[in-house]
């Protein structure tokens, strides 16, 4: 609910769904250190006293709410400002109950019950309650109704679940007369362990232990969601699917009748990581038809790794009475997990490197004896692959497919040799991932990498094809623009800008009124529509990643020839549209779309109002629709025909002169009367758009991307 909150803010970009995990993870953190430290306290009557006033903060800061923040703060420090924006307002609430499971099974191993003895049960009904409404969020809440009313909702739910913990508290501080005698005997006996030596039980190795297994999963789960949504595809809700797995381990690992066991899932990840790996290392794009399949196995790699790291951690649990110092240890490895995915990593790494190194240290984690490391195996056989891949490269065995397909089956049959001796594999397969890491990119991108970058907003490169004399950005997996490379054609719209195209027929149609004209562009890529200014015609770009500007200017010419007629405006397009002076644009094109994402603040029934009050009167709106995975048209058809506009859409297929740069393209067109887009009427491949039934309008408050998927 934050993270749909706040994606108007930065234009729908995934980063926004990471750094939530990560605000969210560090709450968790606060909230266990503040329960182990109230459980330090020997009464626990006087626990709980003071957790009912902790209890009353939250409401201070109920229902839940983001204020205004500057839109060039947001583009320049994105992750910062979504932190401060996060603490200032979800921040308590979420503290407060972050604390609930660790404290409440404390007050639970203190209590009578047959299975108070051990009590980490609970923990995994706690996450079986988590992955539910995780579940319940995208499926049967966010349909039905808007932020608005989820946040009251929700406000609700968290004076029941304060009530439920007021009579829990009450119940155990108040027993029943058998009840107090068990109560008193667990409280001296508590009070004992108090007495000794701190720490006393556990060692620096097993806290360490605890941390590394709780790192490793969280790491793995963030590096996974980037990877798919970065070089497999940005499908909708995919998001849900890695954090519901991680989920399910944790339920599995702390379940109290069906649990996994490490030694099963030990004897199996071998195989798994040596059949999925070269995935992992060459951050490949699925091919169009694979995307499922490919997902899977990432996903299935996610499930197994963290299986393994989560049951390891269910049966080193300590005795109840260092319960609330377990889960610290398991916060913290969590946090430090998110930190390193979510802000170190883009940081250190051009591309989604972290990845394949924590699949790296997952088999560090098996089961099974634990001999000496030795590395003289692993050692060799770096050495072996270095010599390999140096022979490859001046013998040009590199593009030899039996060659290749040899050695990898040679590695394979050499680490599924290892497997049963649990260090050797480890660093064995640590050398192969690294290895593959570095080398496979350079081969499978069938195009010469020129740069690559990245940041908040995601991993762009620039790719030349030199058999088609084409230079593009990618934004993940979707191009964001092209231009070629032979000077005859340097500078001439490509993509879905291609002349006779949608985009060349509306900008044509502008050209017929023989007037000044202003254009605005929400979304720059490689600046493309720049092509079609000139002194008559100034073209405005609005962008909200600061990195692609230097982009646009150094790899491509769009930019450069427009001089004086582009201006780019770093920021998010929404917001920085709404600064400009009314009937400002004759032409407003919304091509803001990264990675196939929707930024629902830019096409809602108030952004659609917008935009029309900074329209000329006889201006133009254009929306760029395309999408491999949601119907978008359908909702972009609601929108301007729900605000009485006349409107046409086109499917430009793109057809045998995709070879020479032509990408397919779909686009809406809207005006306020049918004379304004009469002469795009009369043109082949027009169709009027009408009104689509059983659709809900987005709105700012509801948007409903379940009923946008495509099926099929």
């Amino acid at each position: 609910m934050a993270g749909k909150m706040l994606l108007p803010y930065l234009g729908g970009a995934a980063a926004v769904w990471t750094t939530c995990v990560l605000f969210f993870q560090f709450m968790l953190l606060m909230g266990y250190v503040y329960a182990h430290l109230l459980s330090r306290i020997a009464d626990t009557r006087k626990q709980m006293l003071a957790h009912v006033f902790v209890l009353l903060l939250p409401l201070a800061f109920l229902p839940i709410r983001f204020g205004e923040i500057s839109t060039e703060a947001l583009s320049l420090h994105p992750s910062a400002q979504l932190l401060l924006m996060l603490t200032t307002s979800a921040a308590v609430p979420f503290f407060v109950i972050s604390s609930t499971a660790p404290l409440v099974q404390n007050w639970f191993s203190q209590g009578r019950h047959e299975a108070s003895h051990d009590p980490y049960f609970l923990y995994s009904a706690s996450n079986v309650g988590s992955l539910l409404a995780l579940i319940a969020y995208p499926f049967i809440i966010e349909p039905r109704i808007g932020v608005a009313a989820q946040t009251r909702l929700w406000s609700a739910g968290y004076v029941a679940l304060a009530a439920l913990i007021l009579s829990t508290a009450v119940l155990l501080a108040f027993p029943s007369g058998r009840g107090r005698r068990v109560r008193e005997a667990r409280a001296r006996q508590g009070e004992a362990s108090r007495n000794d030596p701190p720490g006393e039980g556990l060692n620096l190795r097993q806290r360490l232990f605890w941390t590394a297994a709780a790192f490793v999963p969280s790491g793995l789960m963030l590096a996974v969601t980037n990877h798919i949504a970065a070089n497999v595809g940005s499908v909708p809700f995919l998001w849900i699917l890695p954090l519901a797995l991680y989920l399910l381990t944790f339920i599995l690992a702390f379940a109290r009748r069906v649990r996994a066991t490490s030694a099963r899932i030990s004897r199996l990840i071998p195989v798994i990581l040596l059949a999925v790996f070269p995935l992992v290392a060459a951050a490949v794009v699925a091919p169009p038809g694979l995307n499922w399949i490919v997902i899977g196995l990432h996903l299935l790699l996610l499930y197994c790794g963290a299986l393994l790291c989560h049951t390891r951690l269910a049966e080193s649990r300590p005795d109840p009475q260092h319960l609330t110092e377990f889960y610290f240890w398991i916060a913290l490895g969590g946090v430090l997990g998110g930190l390193f995915t979510a802000t170190l990593s883009p940081l250190l790494f051009k591309t989604v490197l972290e990845y394949p190194l924590l699949v790296a240290l997952v088999p560090f984690f098996r089961a099974g004896r634990s001999e000496k490391a030795s590395l003289t195996i692993p050692v060799v056989l770096a050495v072996a692959l270095l010599l390999t891949w140096f022979i490859f490269r001046i013998t040009h065995l590199d593009s030899d497919t039996q060659a290749i397909a040899l050695v990898h089956t040679a590695l394979l049959f050499t680490g599924y040799k290892l497997r049963n001796n649990v260090q050797r594999f480890a660093w064995s397969f640590a050398v192969l991932i690294v290895a593959y890491a570095l080398i496979l990119p350079g081969y499978i991108e069938g195009a010469k990498r020129i740069y690559v970058t990245r940041n908040f907003f995601g991993v762009k490169k620039v790719l030349d094809d030199p058999d088609a004399h084409l230079r593009k950005l990618l934004h993940g997996d979707t191009i964001h623009g092209m231009e070629s490379t032979e000077p005859a054609r340097a500078g001439q719209p490509l993509s879905y800008y291609y002349p006779g195209g949608s985009v060349s027929d509306v900008v044509e149609m502008m050209r017929e009124r023989n007037k000044l004209q202003h254009f605005g562009v929400l979304g720059l890529g490689s600046g493309t529509m720049a092509a079609f200014a000139d002194a008559r015609h100034r073209v405005t770009f609005y962008e909200i990643d600061p990195t692609i500007e230097p982009i646009a200017h150094r790899f491509f010419t769009f930019i450069p020839r427009c001089g004086s007629n582009c201006d780019v405006i770093i920021g998010d397009g929404r917001l920085e549209v709404a600064r400009v002076p009314n009937e400002s644009f004759d032409l407003l094109l919304l091509d803001a779309f990264s990675s196939d994402s929707v930024p629902t603040h830019l096409i809602s029934r108030e952004a659609v109002q917008l935009y029309l009050t900074k329209l000329a009167p006889d201006g133009i709106l254009m929306f760029h629709v395309s999408n491999r995975y949601l119907n978008v048209e359908k909702l972009v058809s609601s929108l301007v025909t729900d605000a009485g506009l006349v409107a046409y859409s086109r499917f430009d297929d793109a057809g045998d002169l995709r070879k020479l740069g032509k990408s397919s393209a779909y686009h809406i067109v809207a005006a306020r009367r049918l004379e304004d887009l009469q002469a795009i009427a009369a043109r082949p491949g027009w169709n009027r758009v009408t009104r689509p039934s059983d659709f809900e309008l987005w709105t700012d408050d509801y948007s409903n991307l379940l009923s946008l998927i495509r099926w099929h």
